[in-house]
């Protein structure tokens, strides 16, 4: 990585944490009581996070290209086309709060069905980098098993979603919230301190 990525990709990684966590908390406010406030909130956050976590999964796969290249290409790629789902779903919501219009309708997302991207990709994607830089010993210990729960809960998520459809069925929100709030915060937190201290090892 140049000094100019490096430095754009931990505060990048550091501000996705926080919007994991933003999301997390204004989404779940919104399904439970129904706040204006928290649906704006969540939009907002999600479309701003995406973006980053675009920059997040380049800085992951300059981690662990060297190890195992055509496999970082995979998680680059499933990593990013989730991200940038997540943040044309983002685009929708926010221009429907706009300007909203008046046919409704509870189909699923057309870019976005259930979170697929949202949650089932972008929880691929960290799970794959997971995996990666656990064999490359590219992150510490902790953060690789970090990010290899995030991706397993995003998916489950994901086909929690698929299955009860109701967000606040028990198991989709034990997961969410063990995911948003605790899981993929500490993933990219670990990544923005790895990523600042530059060539050093990761112990």
């Amino acid at each position: 990585m140049t000094d100019t990525f490096r430095r754009i990709a931990a505060a990048a990684a550091a501000l996705a944490a926080a919007g994991s966590v933003l999301f997390t908390i204004t989404f779940g406010l919104y399904v439970r009581e129904s706040y204006r406030w928290a649906l704006w909130t969540s939009t907002i956050t999600r479309l701003v996070t995406g973006i980053l976590l675009v920059v997040v999964f380049v800085a992951l796969h300059a981690l662990v290209r060297g190890h195992e290249p055509e496999l970082a290409l995979v998680a680059l790629g499933v990593g990013v086309v989730g991200a940038l789902a997540s943040v044309l779903h983002g685009a929708y919501d926010l221009a429907d709060l706009v300007k909203p219009q008046h046919v409704r309708s509870d189909l699923p997302s057309e870019v976005d069905p259930r979170g697929f991207a949202t949650f089932a990709l972008i929880g691929l994607g960290i799970l794959l980098f997971g995996w990666l830089a656990r064999r490359a010993a590219a992150l510490p210990g902790a953060v690789t098993v970090l990010g290899l729960v995030a991706g397993v809960l995003l998916v489950i998520v994901w086909l929690g979603r698929m299955i009860a459809l109701d967000p606040n069925d028990d198991v989709i929100r034990v997961a969410a919230l063990a995911a948003g709030l605790v899981a993929v915060p500490g993933f990219e937190l670990g990544l923005a301190r790895r990523v600042r201290a530059g060539d050093a090892h990761a112990t």
